[in-house]
Order: structure tokens, then sequence, then C-alpha cells
């Protein structure tokens, strides 16, 4: 029992960093995990933002007892309440985490890593989709967002189960807009899914980023030069090193009190979390960024 009232204090300990600025150090994490919280109490400071209320909750915490340590895995559901230029917003976050204890004391807890979805060959579709710039369709983004923020935290049985789970979801949230499939069963053709197949586009993050940039795709989208020329429903691609090889992708589900977007994504599931990401542990200060439109109609 002496384990679960270290485990309550820290998650306390937690809630006061965020709220009453309790020494980052003071908690036990690594080094890089440390900086992801500082980062992102900075990013607020620079937003002349703050963290007026935090409520933070362990939920599938499963215990195993091993010879010296005791290894508890757990899901964090971290809200926080955030205040700027006088208005307020809720943003929420799930992470699978890993806590060790050892003679009841936590000695560590760090993020569970997620592997990565398998990349194909080439990211980039090579089909001709010339006749498609004549099909007419409509984007609903209301139910784009609805469904974003329905199915943040949780995953829809209706579709392809992956582990690195960030273009399926924002692919999901778009069909949910309206945006009809194409291409099956080609994988590099179009942009579709099945129960037990799909195309790259659908699930790999570089493919969808390069799919969006396609004139005449059937998504309908248009690369935009800046964060807040989007609306709720676009989609923002993310580069985390720089490096051309685009790794994540988020959904516009809302703006904040400046009319800064916040988005909605999984993998690790947030809801209305700042577009920028300086607090993802995949950040760098090489971090490239792509901003798409998606058209209401074509």
């Amino acid at each position: 029992m002496d384990w679960k009232k270290a485990f309550q204090k820290h998650l306390h300990m937690l809630g006061d960093f965020w709220v009453d600025g309790l020494d980052v150090y003071q908690l036990p994490f690594s080094d890089d995990e440390q900086k992801r919280l500082q980062n992102k109490k900075r990013d607020l400071l620079d937003q002349n933002a703050e963290i007026v209320r935090s409520l933070i909750q362990a939920r599938k915490i499963h215990v195993e007892d091993k010879r010296e340590d005791l290894v508890i895995n757990y899901c964090l559901h971290s809200q926080w309440l955030i205040k700027k230029d006088g208005d307020f917003y809720l943003e929420e976050r799930l992470e699978d985490r890993q806590g060790v204890f050892r003679e009841n004391h936590l000695a560590a807890d760090k993020l569970v890593p997620i592997l990565p979805v398998q990349e194909p060959v080439t990211g980039r579709d090579t089909a001709d989709e010339g006749s498609l710039s004549a099909r007419s369709r409509k984007y609903d983004r209301l139910q784009a967002v609805r469904y974003a923020d329905l199915w943040w935290n949780r995953r829809n049985p209706q579709y392809p189960k992956v582990s690195d789970d960030c273009t399926n979801f924002i692919s999901q949230c778009l069909h949910a807009g309206g945006i009809s499939m194409w291409g099956d069963p080609i994988r590099n053709r179009g942009w579709w899914q099945q129960q037990t197949n799909w195309s790259f586009s659908w699930t790999v993050a570089n493919s969808l980023r390069w799919y969006l940039s396609r004139q005449g795709s059937i998504i309908g989208a248009v690369e935009k030069s800046s964060a807040d020329q989007l609306v709720p429903g676009d989609v923002i691609c993310y580069d985390f090193e720089g490096d051309g090889h685009w790794n994540h992708n988020t959904m516009v589900t809302a703006m904040d009190p400046s009319g800064s977007p916040l988005v909605n994504a999984h993998t690790y599931d947030a809801c209305h979390r700042s577009w920028t990401y300086t607090d993802s542990p995949a950040w760098t200060k090489k971090i490239e960024y792509k901003f798409f439109h998606i058209l209401d109609s074509v």
C-alpha cells in the first residue's frame, strides 16, 4: 500500500509544478523530459498565458512485481485550464507511462515510446488523378471537428488499428467531414482504407503530407504560409528533425483567445493542444511545419 501513497504524492507534485511553480528537478523525470515540461511553461509565458488549474490523474494502472523493483504501467491524464488574454480554454493530454518504485520510492517515471508506422519505399503517390479535379465534393468541417473531439482519446473500431495512430486519426476526421475515399486496392495510389488494407497516405504521416500537396487530389487542400491562416477542420504537418521526412499530423479543432490554432491528435493523444508542439518529446529546434487549408468545396 505504501507505493500507492508515494504514487499519489508524485501526481500531486506534478500538478503543483504546473500551477504553483514546483521545481521540475524534484520530479523523477529524465533530463530530456524535464526540458520538455519547461518548454511548455516557457511557450505559455511567451504567449502571456498561464495554467491556472490542473487535474492530474492516473488510469489503466497495471502493476508488475519484480525482484527488486515494482513497475507501474499507467496512462497519465493531464487536464490544464489555461488563461490567456482574459479568457480560458481547456487542454487535455493522455500519455502511456511507466513508473519504477524501489523500496516504496518512485525512482523513475518515463514516457512509453510508440513504434512508428512502417514506411513505404516511396512516400509519394505516383498515380494520375487528373480526372478527379472535375469531381465535386463538399467538406463539412464542423463534422470533422466534432469527430476529432469525440474520438481524440479513444479508437474507433470501424477503422484500422495501428500503433502510431496520428495519421490514421486525421484521415478519419477528414472522412467524417465528407471526403470520399479513392484509389483502392493499390496502396501507393489515392487515399483510402479497408479494415485489413489501406493506402500509405491514410496511415503514414510522410505520405499524407505529400498527398495533401498533390494538385487535384481527392482531399482538396491548399497550402498556407502560416498557422494564423487556418481554421478548424484544417491540417498541420510536422517534420520534427527538419530533414524533409514528415513525422506527424494534427487537425485544428479550435482557436485560443488570441486566434492561434489548437489541435487534436493521436499517438500521444491530445485535445486542444498548442499547434507548435514545443513540449513534444520529438520537438527539435529544426522543426518544420506545413499548413493545409481543406477547401470547403471542389
